[in-house]
C-alpha cells in the first residue's frame, strides 16, 4: 500500500520510449528516430528481468549512430537507465555526466534537442532518487518545450516535475504545477493527457489529505476511463485504491486494486504485478480474508525477488506487512521474525511507512504480554502519526494558498481581490500569529516529549538489564544442584576409584556457577571431566570423541557457563545411561558453517523401546530459557533442533541435537 510514488518511476521508463516523437524534427530525421524508438522500446522488455543484458543491447544500438548526434546521446541516457536497474550506480553516474557534459557544450542548440535531453536527464534523476533534482530538469525541460511551443511535451513536463515534487516533500507545490499543467492543456487545445494529469494531481490532494478535491478529479475521469490505455486506467484505479485505503475503506480499496490488476493483465510489468498484488493482500488482510491475503502477499515477495531492480524500501514495508500477517493468523515466532527483521528507524522510509510498522510492532508486544515495550512502540507510532497530520496540515494551507492566488477564477477577479487587499493582510497577520503560537507550542511539546522519552528509554533499558541478569542467574542456580543432584545418584553406588574425579567435577562446578560467561575451553574441560566420572556406569566399551574446528580457538570463545553441558548431560542420561547395549558412544563436534558455528551432539541409541526425552526435561527447559534470554539481544536468533538421523562418523542411528549460533551473535548483556 501507499506506493504511488513509486509506480511514477516504472511509468517513466515506458515514456522514455515515446519522448523523442515528441520533438520537432525534419521528416527524414523524424522517421530515423521513430525507428530508433522502436528498437529501444524491444529492449525495454527486459528492463527489470536482464538490465545488464538490455544495456549491452542499448550500447550496440547506439553505436550505430554518429558520436556526436542528437541520437547518440538518447540512446546514452537509455543506457545509464539500465545501468541503474541492474545496480551499476557509477556506470549510470558516469553516463549523465556525458549528457551533462554534452548539453552544456550545445546552448545554441535546437530548443527540441535540448529539451530531449534535459528530459531524459531528469528521468535518470528519478530512478537514481534524486527527486527535487529530478523535478528541476523536468520543469527546465517544459520551458524548452514552450520556447519551441510544444505545448503536449510542455503540458508532460509539468505534470511530471509536479508529481516529482510531490516525491520530494513539497506535495503543495507539486499540485501547483499539476494544475498548471491542466491549465495550459485548456488553453492548447492539447487534451491528449487531461486523464493522466487529473489521476496524477488526485494522487497528490490524496497525500495533502484533501480527499474532497481528490474525488473531485476522479469523478471528472470516472466517464472516460473505459476509453484510456490500460497503464491510464490502471493508474486511476490503483490511485483511487489508495485513497479509499487511506480513509480506512478497505472493500473498496480492495475493489479498485483488483480492477488494477485486470489492467495490469494485459500490460505485463513485473514490478507493478509486485506491487499491486502486495496491495491486493494488504487489503484481504483487513477484511480477515486471511488465506487470500496469504496468497498475493506471498506473489508479491517471490516476484520482488524475481526482478532484478532492489527496492529495499519495497522489501522492508513487505517484511512488516508479512509480520501483521503472521500476527493476525496467531504464529507469533513467525510474526517476530518478520517484523523484526524490517527496519523501523530507516531514515529513507516515510512517516506513514514507520508509524505503521510501529503500531504493528506493539500489537505484537500485546499479544507476547511485553506491555512495556507495547507501550515504547505505541508512543512512537503516535509520535509519527502526529508528524504526519501536521505535515499534511501544514501542506495542505500552503496548496490552498498557492491555489487561492493561482486559480484562473481569482486570475478573472483581480479587481475585486485589490479590494480586498486590507482585508487579507489583516488575516495574514492573525494567521501569522497563530502559526507562531503553535510552532512555540510544538516545540514547547517536542522538547518536552523529547525529555520524557530519553528519561523512559533509560528507566526501561536498566530494567531490562536488571531483569536480564537475574534470569540468567536464576537459571544458573538451578543448574548447579539439578546437576550436582543427577551426578551423586549416578556415583554413589560406584567404586571410590571415581570419588577423585567427583570430586574434580564439584569443585569445578562451584567455580563456574557464579560466572556467568565462560570461555569454550572451560565448558570443553567441564564437559570432559563429567565424562571421566560417568564413564564407567556406561560399560566397558563407551567411548567419547570430540571434534573442535582448527578455526575455532576455545579459549577466546565466550559461552554461557553449562549451556553445551546440559545437552551433554541430556545425552548421557536420556540416550546412555539405563540401556543396556554395546558399543555405547558420544560424540560433540564444534565447527564453523557458513553464517555461524554449529555445534552437533550425537549419542547412539538402542535397537528398541528409546524414549529420547523421558525424565522432567528440567535440563531443557534451562537451556530453552538461556537461548531466549540471549536471542533478545540479537538480531538473528539461536536455533536448537533434535531428531534421529544415522551419523556419517559412527555410522550407526544416533540421537542428534544441533545448536546454531549465528555469526556475530554476542553473549555480553
Amino acid at each position: 500500500m501507499k506506493h504511488t510514488p513509486r509506480i511514477l518511476a516504472a511509468a517513466i521508463i515506458s515514456m522514455i520510449i515515446v519522448m523523442v516523437g515528441c520533438s520537432r524534427h525534419p521528416r527524414s530525421e523524424k522517421y530515423a528516430m521513430a525507428r530508433l524508438d522502436s528498437l529501444a522500446a524491444d529492449c525495454y522488455a527486459e528492463i527489470y528481468i536482464n538490465p545488464i543484458e538490455v544495456a549491452g543491447s542499448l550500447t550496440q544500438l547506439r553505436d550505430t549512430q554518429a558520436p556526436d548526434s542528437d541520437s547518440y546521446y538518447a540512446l546514452t541516457s537509455h543506457i545509464a537507465l539500465a545501468n541503474l536497474a541492474g545496480g551499476d550506480d557509477a556506470a549510470c553516474d558516469s553516463l549523465l555526466r556525458v549528457i551533462g557534459r554534452y548539453v552544456a557544450a550545445h546552448p545554441d542548440h535546437a530548443a527540441s534537442a535540448r529539451e530531449r535531453l534535459i528530459y531524459i536527464k531528469g528521468v535518470i534523476y528519478s530512478l537514481h532518487g534524486q527527486n527535487a533534482e529530478s523535478a528541476d530538469d523536468f520543469l527546465i525541460a517544459a520551458r524548452y518545450a514552450r520556447e519551441n511551443r510544444n505545448w503536449l511535451l510542455a503540458v508532460k513536463n509539468l505534470a511530471n516535475g509536479g508529481e516529482l515534487l510531490e516525491m520530494a516533500g513539497n506535495p503543495a507545490e507539486g499540485v501547483v504545477k499539476m494544475r498548471e499543467a491542466i491549465l495550459l492543456a485548456d488553453s492548447t487545445g492539447k487534451h491528449d493527457l487531461d486523464f493522466s494529469i487529473m489521476t496524477r494531481a488526485a494522487g497528490i490532494y490524496n497525500v495533502l489529505g484533501n480527499t474532497e478535491e481528490a474525488d473531485r478529479f476522479y469523478k471528472l475521469n470516472e466517464p472516460r476511463v473505459d476509453s484510456v490505455s490500460p497503464m491510464d486506467r490502471f493508474y486511476f484505479y490503483s490511485t483511487r485504491g489508495n485513497s479509499m485505503y487511506y480513509r480506512q475503506d478497505y472493500r473498496a480499496a480492495l475493489e479498485d486494486f483488483l480492477r488494477a490488476q485486470e489492467d495490469l493483465d494485459t500490460i505485463g510489468d513485473p514490478y507493478l504485478d509486485a506491487v499491486t498484488h502486495s496491495n491486493i493482500g494488504e487489503c484481504y488482510m483487513y477484511i480477515d480474508s486471511l488465506d487470500s491475503a496469504r496468497i498475493y502477499i506471498d506473489r508479491s515477495v517471490k516476484e520482488f525477488d524475481d526482478i532484478a531492480v532492489d527496492y529495499i524500501n519495497q522489501k522492508i514495508y513487505l517484511n512488516s506487512l508479512r509480520g501483521e500477517l503472521e500476527l493476525r493468523s496467531g504464529n507469533l515466532d513467525k510474526a517476530r521474525r518478520m517484523l523484526l527483521s524490517a527496519a523501523p528507524d530507516s531514515e529513507n522510509l516515510s512517516p506513514r511507512y514507520l508509524a505503521l510498522h510501529h503500531h504493528r510492532l506493539r500489537k505484537y508486544y500485546d499479544a507476547v504480554g511485553d506491555y512495556k515495550s507495547a507501550l515504547h512502540h505505541l508512543i512512537k507510532a503516535e509520535e509519527l502519526d502526529d508528524s504526519v497530520l501536521h505535515f499534511i496540515a501544514s501542506n495542505y494551507t500552503a496548496e490552498v494558498n498557492t491555489r487561492y492566488h493561482q486559480d484562473t477564477t481569482i486570475l478573472r477577479t483581480r479587481v475585486r481581490v485589490a479590494e480586498k487587499e486590507e482585508e487579507i493582510s489583516t488575516l495574514y497577520f492573525w494567521v501569522a500569529i497563530v502559526v507562531m503560537l503553535a510552532v512555540i507550542v510544538t516545540v514547547a511539546l517536542g522538547v518536552h516529549s523529547h525529555m520524557r522519552r530519553r528519561r523512559s528509554q533509560r528507566q526501561l533499558e536498566e530494567l531490562r538489564n536488571s531483569l536480564m541478569k537475574l534470569r540468567i542467574e536464576n537459571a544458573r542456580n538451578r543448574i548447579s544442584p539439578h546437576f550436582i543432584f543427577n551426578v551423586l545418584n549416578a556415583e554413589l553406588p560406584a567404586d571410590n576409584v571415581n570419588i577423585r574425579n567427583l570430586v574434580s567435577l564439584m569443585r569445578l562446578n562451584l567455580e563456574l556457577c557464579n560466572r556467568q560467561i565462560i570461555t569454550l575451553g572451560e565448558e570443553l574441560d567441564f564437559i570432559r571431566t563429567y565424562i571421566d566420572v560417568v564413564a564407567p556406569s556406561l560399560g566397558d566399551d563407551f567411548t567419547y570423541d570430540e571434534y573442535i574446528d582448527p578455526r575455532i580457538n576455545p579459549e577466546k570463545v565466550s559461552v554461557p557457563g553449562m549451556m553445551i553441558q546440559i545437552i551433554v548431560e541430556n545425552a548421557v542420561k536420556h540416550g546412555l545411561s539405563g540401556y543396556d547395549y554395546p558399543g555405547k558412544r558420544l560424540r560433540v563436534d564444534l565447527r564453523q558453517v557458513e553464517g555461524g558455528d554449529r555445534l552437533t551432539v550425537d549419542n547412539t541409541i538402542p535397537a528398541e523401546d528409546y524414549n529420547p526425552h523421558r525424565g522432567t526435561g528440567t535440563g531443557q527447559r534451562i537451556l530453552n530459557q538461556i537461548i531466549s534470554a540471549f536471542d533478545q539481544y540479537n538480531s538473528a536468533c539461536m536455533v536448537m533442533t533434535d531428531g534421529i538421523v544415522t551419523s556419517p562418523e559412527m555410522n550407526v542411528p544416533v540421537f542428534r541435537v544441533t545448536l546454531f549460533v549465528p555469526k556475530d551473535y554476542t553473549f555480553n548483556i
